[in-house]
């Protein structure tokens, strides 16, 4: 072991005056506290599964969507000559799909977020385990001070714009802002714009600024993060109840 790494775990690992004194602490409840940390920890990993299966589930649909929508476009614009009727029934369908879009990229940020949480929550767990018994360390990837709130504030650990694309949540921003834009386009040819340059511009223009709206709103949520915002009706704990109340 290097003296960088020395150096870390002294930072990581409690003393062994620190481990004594958790463990008189706790006393006669130490297993049970063990029992309980183990037990949130499992809960905390199943809530993350669920999360990541929602998030892959919304998008997928989103994706099916929309995969059948252009299907039905092209049949309907075979069929018409791309003449009114298929700029009725794009203009009708796009603008719903662009809805779903919106509520689908919300819905994914907000999984973001939880999943966050709970990753958040369980290195508070690895953190009682470290303490209770240091031994452990060489086992476990740790970094320094996993409880400190300087690990989370925006400037550390809030990712790049760039890695929130990569999300599910920004895959569907983009999507959803070439569906927007593509309505903004055939919105103007339906209103008689003949010039093709016109409507491609104004397409582009609009779907930067709706992609842009997305990703403020994916920061927004991230640098607003916090722990105790998340699931607040599983965190909550009731206050004690007034002597001889039933």
């Amino acid at each position: 072991m290097t003296t960088s790494d020395r150096r870390r775990v002294a930072e990581v690992v409690p003393d062994d005056a620190a481990v004594a004194a958790l463990a008189a602490e706790l006393g006669p409840r130490l297993g049970a506290a063990a029992t309980f940390a183990t037990t949130e920890h499992f809960n905390l990993q199943t809530a993350r599964s669920t999360t990541v299966s929602e998030a892959n589930g919304r998008a997928g649909i989103y994706l099916a969507a929309l995969s059948s929508n252009l299907i039905a476009l092209a049949f309907i614009g075979q069929m018409s000559q791309l003449g009114t009727a298929f700029y009725a029934f794009a203009l009708i369908l796009l603008p719903v799909l662009a809805y779903v879009g919106v509520v689908t990229f919300l819905r994914l940020v907000q999984c973001f977020i939880e999943d966050l949480s709970y990753a958040h929550r369980i290195s508070r767990l690895r953190s009682f385990y470290m303490r209770l018994s240091p031994e452990l360390q060489p086992y476990l990837v740790t970094v320094r001070r996993p409880d400190s709130p300087a690990l989370f504030d925006g400037a550390r650990f809030a990712p790049s714009a760039r890695q929130l694309t990569l999300t599910a949540a920004g895959m569907v921003a983009v999507v959803n802002s070439v569906v927007v834009a593509a309505c903004a386009g055939l919105g103007l040819r339906a209103v008689g714009v003949d010039s093709l340059a016109i409507p491609i511009v104004a397409g582009a223009v609009i779907g930067a600024a709706v992609f842009m709206f997305h990703e403020r709103l994916h920061r927004r949520a991230s640098d607003a993060y916090s722990p105790e915002a998340v699931d607040q009706a599983a965190i909550l704990a009731p206050g004690p109840h007034p002597s001889g109340a039933h």
